[in-house]
């Protein structure tokens, strides 16, 4: 079985990205791995390209969001591009769609409520998010569900907390250690595999 795992740059005045720094971390055959800027279209382009390329079973994407308390499996993603602060290339969406005339939501076709339940079986702190932003991490989540329409192969996405090595800089933000999130991320892929099974 092929996995292709995301996960994106630094960004906003990071110094490190916990989704980069566990997936280049990830261990296991079969596990294709891709680093993505924080770039609305171009990010999700470069996915998308890599899918072609490939031709995985599954994709899991991977992208940080400060501030949630755990691992957090995204429901489904929204046709929308809106932020208050630009990409990492300086471009600031108000209000666009993703896909201009598609569906206004998508869902992971992987099962991210039973996703949660085994990590949480496993030990890791988490929980079934139902938005997954406007921001770039949705932009390539709702990209390559919409791209995927129609095939077999698995896709979603996953969002970590900040990481330890975060927390000089956010001291009362909940973090986990990277190899927590490593740990986290290799039993997300175990579950895909289970569920799977090819």
């Amino acid at each position: 079985m092929k996995i292709l795992l995301t996960a994106f740059e630094p960004f906003g005045g990071e110094r490190v990205n916990p989704a980069l720094e566990a997936v280049t971390r990830v261990a296991g055959g079969g596990v294709i791995k891709l680093y993505l800027p924080v770039e609305y279209e171009t990010a999700a382009k470069l996915t998308r390209e890599k899918i072609s390329e490939c031709k995985p079973d599954a994709v899991v994407c991977v992208g940080q969001a400060g501030g949630r308390k755990g691992i957090t499996p995204e429901s489904c993603a929204r046709n929308m591009r809106s932020s208050a602060s630009p990409d990492s290339a300086g471009r600031l969406c108000r209000s666009e769609p993703v896909v201009p005339g598609a569906p206004e939501t998508l869902c992971s076709t992987f099962d991210a409520a039973g996703m949660t339940e085994y990590l949480k079986a496993k030990g890791f702190p988490a929980y079934v998010s139902s938005s997954a932003g406007t921001y770039v991490c949705n932009d390539v989540f709702y990209f390559v569900l919409y791209a995927l329409e129609g095939t077999d192969v698995a896709a979603g996405f996953i969002h970590v907390p900040f990481c330890t090595e975060q927390l000089a800089a956010h001291p009362q933000a909940f973090a986990l250690s990277t190899g927590e999130i490593t740990a986290a991320l290799e039993a997300a892929l175990d579950y895909i595999r289970m569920k799977l099974k090819r």
